[in-house]
This record gives structure tokens, sequence and C-alpha cells, in this order.
């Protein structure tokens, strides 16, 4: 309980609604939380809005506002250029992520948040370390505060086992693949 005083917000840009169900459990009571779905990477359409919905479901069950950034493929295919035949976890992602981090930066100043977050991190499949190399990057440049896999205070294999549980229990859309169109080639 706060005792009155407001909690600070934090921005949580979310790729799945898997990957975020157990996080927002971690977070919601420390940060009043805006859930960012901006992923220009996930292919095809029909793909990006089944992981939409759900992330909007997710939202709805913690009474958190909810934004949608651009679909804008053609900026994120710019962002990757050159790096298409990169193996999954090669050398692309990590262009993706700062892509994705630096809008949900932005995003977060414009909205007076203090942090932001993402759920990249949380799943088995990602670098963690990368993502929070990445993210402190971002929030360092923009004078706010990242958080990394290491702030949320339990074993990442620990928070992708609960999330999964909640995500099941929840019937949360379940992709089987990261979301690019590259990324389909390693199903």
């Amino acid at each position: 309980m706060n005792n009155g005083i407001s909690k600070p917000t934090l921005v949580l840009h979310i790729c799945c609604a898997i990957c975020g169900a157990y996080l927002s459990e971690l977070l919601k009571d420390r940060f009043t939380i805006i859930y960012y779905y901006y992923n220009p990477n996930i292919h095809p359409q029909e793909e990006y809005e089944r992981r939409r919905d759900s992330v909007i479901k997710l939202a709805s069950l913690y009474g958190s506002e909810f934004i949608e950034g651009d679909y804008d493929t053609q900026n994120w295919h710019k962002a990757i250029a050159g790096f298409e035949g990169e193996p999954e976890g090669g050398k692309r992602c990590p262009l993706c992520f700062r892509l994705r981090l630096a809008k949900t930066g932005e995003l977060a100043l414009a909205k007076g948040a203090t942090h932001f977050t993402t759920t990249l991190a949380a799943s088995p499949y990602k670098n963690e370390d990368i993502i929070g190399a990445i993210g402190t990057d971002i929030a360092n440049k923009l004078g706010l505060t990242f958080l990394t896999m290491a702030d949320f205070g339990e074993p990442k294999k620990d928070i992708w086992a609960k999330t999964r549980a909640l995500a099941k229990e929840h019937g949360f859309y379940h992709q089987n693949y990261c979301g690019c169109i590259f990324s389909i080639r390693n199903k």
C-alpha cells in the first residue's frame, strides 16, 4: 500500500502477453504501468494483431493504460538493413532491440515516466545482458532509469516459469517464433 504517495510511472515495452504476465505482477505494486506495444518487427500483420490483442487483454487485467506504437515496418527494415541473413540471436537482434527501446524511452519522457523496461529480456530466447546494456544506454541519454532483469529480484528461469503459468491461466495467445520475418525460417 502506498500510504497516499503516488507510485512512479513506468513504461513497459511489451512484445507479447506471455512475456509480460509475471513482470506485471512484479511491477504492479511499485509502479503505475503503461503498456507500450511497439513491435514493427512482427510479421505477418495477422501475427502482430494476435499478439497485440493479447497484450490489450493483459493491460485490461491490470487496469493499466495501453498504447500501441506505429506498425512502421519500413523503419524497422531500414534499422536492420544488411543484417537480414543473420541467425536468430545474431547481429540483427540488437539493432531491433535498440529501435524499439529508443521509442519506449521517448514515450516514457512524453508521458512523464521516470522508468522504462521491456519484456524482451524475460524470454529465454533473448540475451538479457545485451538488452540491459542497450536500455541502460538509452535511459542514461534521456535521464531515465531502465530496469534490467537483475532489478526484478528473481532469477530469469523462475520469472519465465511463472510468466508461462500465468499466461496459460489467462489464455493468452502463444506464438512459436520471435516475430520477425527472418525468425520464421528458424521455426
